[in-house]
């Protein structure tokens, strides 16, 4: 409705502005006397035409009405809004495309029979956690934001690949191999020590990897390994031990797992012909590469970074942001996604201004791009605050966390929160098993309405000859109104991916369900009445368990 109504507006602004091209906004108003959608745009247009905003959008008003829609009952102007009122014919309409389509309302295109070309795929990279331990509950945080994100974007007709980048070298393999080697007994350890550092038990409390995984590990690696040895070998353990066993336990897939060494060619016939040699003599040719203090640095200040950044070590190894550039590279370039998005930790917040200005050194458009990056996440036990740090061992799992409050409970207490923003996840609610557990108060909707349903229908069958226009009463048509707004927050979280707003629009469905059921009876001595109502809560199952699956959480039909 929202589209509908930016062109309908569009259409009446042209009359009096001709050459307006500023963005049309629509919004739910959040007190219900100021219609069910309202726009702005009169006081946008105050500023073009120099006259009030209040006169502008009676004016816009009277061509609205103009348009004589059935989806209105009322178009107003007030304080400068222009305020619409959908009416009842509309809402009965809307009602019946959800029984009709079922899982399919509110998608844009069946996303299972789309033939899209690859330039037309998003790239969405993910968790991509290091492979030095488990995945943690953080990781987590990331893990269902990108999954849900996916589904929702698939239901736009988008087609997304899933990816996991396999940080598979560098220095914190190097530092997982020394981990490992020091729990072995430390016997090769002994260069790795800093002159500052008086003892290896200050080295192994300081800068290595601790916790029982660690010591297992060690078992399994052999002793006559060396430290980078015992890295690689280690990281591919922690892959295949914890890190994918965690991914399927929670849900999470992914359609490849992309390994940071592939971006090296192992040898120098190979590198001459490889990206890495394109960008470096690209940006040599730029002028953009100096050296300097033995290592190589790249420009990144001439395109908007706070500091110039280094490539290459002066040890001749390449940097993390060395690869992010060859990564992103490859996705965008070579491989020809239309878009890429990137889902960071707290810990990389501050690394986007140098990966932005890398690409658009190389003729990447910024918008060709998207980083969202997740705060952190505070864990909450026994009303204290858990502390966390996975270099010292002291970390809950996901997986711990999952086998604690249940994968339905994790998802959504993580789901609800924007990843702007930091968060609690308070064990204690995620348990409980009421009305207070965010997640069992929409669970519980889905599994109330299955019940009704059952009665009535003891053999399974859906509600017929429905008389839909007897459905007058206020909880009735606000229910069916937040119903038809599914649409709206898919399409709105595929542009500004806020998928906190989909758990919170279940949270919302659930309330005027309940608003509704506790005012009025569904199974009633008025048969129409009866199968109108029958019908209503049959869509606004259909709804819930569309926005719970979108989610990766369950509808069950009993609690």
């Amino acid at each position: 409705m929202k589209e509908a109504l930016k062109i309908l507006i569009a259409g009446a602004i042209s009359e009096s502005a001709p050459d307006f091209k500023g963005n049309i906004l629509v919004e739910i108003p959040e007190k219900k006397e100021n219609g069910d959608y309202a726009t702005n745009v009169a006081f946008i247009l105050s500023k073009i035409v120099h006259r009030p905003p209040q006169e502008i959008a009676e004016n816009l008003a009277v061509e609205l009405v103009k348009q004589k829609s059935s989806d209105f009952f009322k178009i107003e102007a007030k304080n400068g809004f222009i305020n619409f009122f959908l009416s009842e014919e509309h809402l009965y309409i809307e009602l019946s495309e959800i029984l009709k389509k079922k899982k399919k309302y509110g998608c844009a295109s069946n996303p299972s029979s789309l033939k899209l070309r690859r330039t037309n795929e998003i790239h969405l990279d993910f968790i991509s956690a290091n492979p030095t331990g488990p995945l943690t509950m953080g990781n987590g945080r990331g893990g269902f934001y990108g999954d849900a994100l996916a589904n929702i974007l698939e239901t736009r007709g988008n087609k997304v690949f899933r990816e996991y980048y396999v940080n598979d070298r560098g220095e914190q393999i190097l530092t997982l191999g020394r981990s490992v080697k020091l729990a072995q007994g430390g016997s090769s350890i002994s260069q790795t020590i800093p002159a500052n550092a008086s003892s290896v038990s200050e080295i192994d409390e300081e800068n290595l990897y601790k916790g029982e995984y660690i010591n297992k590990l060690a078992e399994k690696i052999g002793k006559k390994l060396n430290e980078s040895e015992a890295g690689q070998k280690a990281a591919a353990l922690i892959l295949k031990t914890y890190i994918k066993p965690a991914l399927k336990k929670s849900g999470i897939k992914f359609d490849a797992w992309f390994s940071e060494k592939s971006l090296y060619p192992s040898s120098p016939r190979l590198r001459r012909a490889s990206k890495y040699e394109e960008i470096m003599r690209e940006l040599m040719e730029k002028d953009l590469i100096y050296e300097k203090d033995g290592a190589t640095w790249f420009k990144t200040t001439q395109f908007g970074d706070s500091e110039d950044r280094v490539l290459i070590k002066k040890t001749g190894d390449e940097t993390y942001f060395m690869s992010d550039i060859l990564y992103h590279f490859d996705k965008i370039k070579t491989r020809k996604f239309s878009k890429a998005i990137d889902i960071w930790g707290a810990d990389h917040h501050g690394y986007a201004p140098r990966l932005i200005a890398a690409l658009k050194a190389l003729d990447i458009p910024e918008d060709k791009l998207e980083i969202i990056t997740m705060q952190l996440v505070r864990l909450i036990k026994n009303g204290k605050e858990f502390k966390i740090s996975k270099r010292a061992g002291n970390f809950i799992t996901l997986e711990e966390l999952i086998n604690e409050v249940g994968l339905d409970a994790a998802r959504f207490f993580f789901l609800l929160y924007s990843p702007n923003t930091h968060m609690d996840f308070d064990i204690a609610l995620a348990k409980e098993r009421s009305q207070k557990n965010p997640v069992y108060y929409v669970q519980y909707a889905h599994a109330r309405i299955t019940s009704i349903l059952q009665k009535a229908h003891p053999t399974g069958g859906h509600p017929k000859g429905e008389k839909f226009k007897l459905l007058k009463e206020k909880e009735e048509l606000n229910l069916i109104k937040k119903l038809a707004e599914f649409p709206e927050i898919l399409n709105d979280i595929s542009k500004n991916y806020e998928v906190h707003r989909l758990p919170r629009y279940a949270m919302e469905l659930a309330g005027e369900f309940h608003n509704f059921y506790e005012k009025h009876r569904v199974i009633n001595e008025d048969k129409n009445l009866t199968a109108a109502r029958l019908s209503l809560i049959a869509a606004t199952k259909i709804i819930l368990a569309n926005a719970l699956g979108l989610l990766g959480i369950s509808a069950p039909d009993k609690m």
